[in-house]
């Protein structure tokens, strides 16, 4: 798999948790936005570095 198919992945992984931990969290807190995008940060690094791993084996 090559590191840019690699990165479009880590994106939708990227969106698709901040979508669903910014949702969740709406009802509790004001401001969730500020809680989803770190979790889909931390997400996005740690889908792209296991699939990295997983390419070079």
């Amino acid at each position: 798999m090559h590191v840019a198919k690699i990165v479009i992945i880590s994106l939708v992984v990227f969106v698709l948790v901040t979508i669903i931990v910014t949702g969740a969290l709406q009802d509790r807190i004001f401001f969730s936005l500020f809680v989803g995008i770190p979790f889909g940060l931390v997400a996005f690094v740690l889908s792209f570095i296991y699939m990295y791993r997983q390419k070079n084996e």
